[in-house]
Formats: C-alpha cells, sequence, structure tokens
C-alpha cells in the first residue's frame, strides 16, 4: 500500500463504518489525503546509484593513454626492502638481516649521507640510484661471496593513504608507480554514497601541496597525469552530501507525516465514539 492509498483505506473501513457526522467525515478524509500526498512527494528527488565509468560508451577505445612513470631514485631516508638469494641459503640469511626502524618497517634504511649498510659489503652508497641500478650494483658487489646471486630491491616505507567513503587504509608502495584504481581496490571500494566524480588526491610537491580532483565516472581518468599515484599520496573520497541530506530529510518527513497519520486517526475514532 502506498502512502495516498491511506486515506481511502480508511474512508472505506473506519470513516463508513462509523458514520461520523458529514463535518468530521469531509475534513477527516481531506486531511489525510493531503498529509498522504505530503509524504509522497517529499523530497522526490531521485539519486541515480553512482559507480566507476557510468559515462564510457561501448566498446570504446581510449587512446592517449598514460603508461610510463619515471623510475624513482632512491632517496636519504627511505628504507628499502632487499632480497639476497644464491645458492647458498645460509650466507643468504645473513645477507637477508634487516632492522626495524622506529617507524616499525623492516628493511635498509637510507642514512643521512645517503648510505646503507650491508653483510661484508659494509657502507653501500645508494642515494640517487634507481631501484635497477642498486641490483645490479650489489649483484656485481656479491659475486666473490655469493654464488649466483640474485637481488631485488623496493621500498619499504613508500605508501598511499586513503579515507573517505570508503574503508580508511594505507596502502604500500613497493615499486616507482601504482594506479588509482588499484588502490580503490586495494581499499575495498567506496560506498553508495561515495561522489566519485571528485576524488581528491593529495600531492606533496617541495614545501607546497597540490589538490587535485578526479573523475572515476568518466574514462577520461585514463589518460590523466595523475592516474598513477606517487609516494605518500592522499586520496579522499568524498560523501555526496546533498543525497545523504536528502535522504535523511526523506526519512524524518515520512517518520512526521505518519505519526500524524496515526495521530489525527486515532483523534478521530474518539471524537466518533464521543459524539454518537
Amino acid at each position: 500500500m502506498v502512502f495516498t492509498d491511506i486515506p481511502h483505506y480508511l474512508y472505506t473501513t473506519v470513516i463508513k463504518k462509523y458514520h461520523p457526522k458529514a463535518v468530521y467525515r469531509q475534513f477527516i478524509y481531506s486531511f489525510l489525503l493531503i498529509a498522504s500526498i505530503a509524504i509522497a512527494t517529499s523530497s522526490c528527488k531521485v539519486y541515480q546509484p553512482t559507480h566507476y565509468f557510468q559515462n564510457i560508451q561501448r566498446d570504446t577505445v581510449i587512446t592517449g593513454f598514460v603508461n610510463t612513470v619515471p623510475e624513482l631514485n632512491i632517496q636519504k631516508g627511505d628504507i628499502l626492502a632487499i632480497k639476497f638469494s644464491s645458492l647458498s641459503p645460509e650466507e643468504d640469511a645473513l645477507f637477508n638481516s634487516s632492522i626495524t626502524t622506529a617507524e616499525t618497517v623492516s628493511g635498509f634504511p637510507v642514512d643521512n649521507d645517503g648510505n646503507i649498510y650491508l653483510h661484508k659489503l659494509g657502507k653501500t652508497s645508494v642515494a640517487g640510484l634507481s631501484r635497477n641500478a642498486l641490483k645490479n650494483k650489489l649483484e656485481t658487489a656479491l659475486i666473490p661471496f655469493l654464488k649466483d646471486a640474485i637481488v631485488t630491491v623496493n621500498f619499504a616505507n613508500h605508501r598511499i593513504t586513503v579515507f573517505g567513503e570508503t574503508s580508511s587504509t594505507v596502502v604500500e608502495m613497493p615499486e616507482e608507480k601504482i594506479p588509482l584504481l588499484e588502490v580503490m581496490a586495494k581499499a575495498s571500494g567506496v560506498t553508495p554514497d561515495s561522489k566519485l566524480d571528485q576524488v581528491m588526491v593529495i600531492r606533496e610537491n617541495g614545501n607546497a601541496k597540490e589538490f587535485k580532483f578526479l573523475n572515476l565516472e568518466d574514462p577520461s581518468i585514463f589518460t590523466s597525469p595523475w592516474y598513477y599515484l606517487q609516494p605518500n599520496d592522499i586520496v579522499v573520497i568524498k560523501p555526496n552530501t546533498e543525497k545523504i541530506v536528502a535522504e535523511q530529510k526523506r526519512t524524518r518527513n515520512q517518520l512526521l507525516y505518519t505519526t500524524l497519520l496515526s495521530s489525527v486517526t486515532f483523534i478521530f475514532l474518539i471524537i466518533d465514539r464521543v459524539t454518537r
């Protein structure tokens, strides 16, 4: 039963049954009809569900896709996740003995002089090198100590922070790039009240902070230079406040009008009994 059916229902089951005086009958029926219409029309605006790429056309080819990101050079203060493997597992374990920093991140911290300290290799200069350059440097330096050594180098302290209309989380970024959509997936997606056409990315650039709004409802995100995030970027999923407020008003109005209908119906029954 919809709200506008309530007056007719009450008229046929209550008003006609008890045969109240005509003045009460017309007044009560008119009031119930007006209140029911008010309930049905309160907050009539309908909000479409938000979802990724809702503006994309079928069978679309996107050109100009951003696919390359410059290699990041290792900097002072970085923490490196370095793994050594060779034909000597016992020796590997010694080389892989990293430390846990004050940030509770396990790895090899780059000191203020741009160095890390490794088993047998001692002080090793790494600042200014890319991950691949450091890998080659270490594999060459390990030739006297390990047989067929293989080294992998990742960043242990690079991360993306995500919060807002999603599950707030920190996403690790071990390599040079990570796409925004992957970060969103690792943050368990968004809520129905998310505003996907205004996803905000905050980026530190020297002594300044840049704020960029991205539209995840449109495929143009793939051609944006901000599609790949940088270390320590912050992603903020904004709520659709207009939708939330409208839903709150609709719920409040329906509760109010329903209470009024119930009260008027009760008063009508009392008047009917008294005046019979």
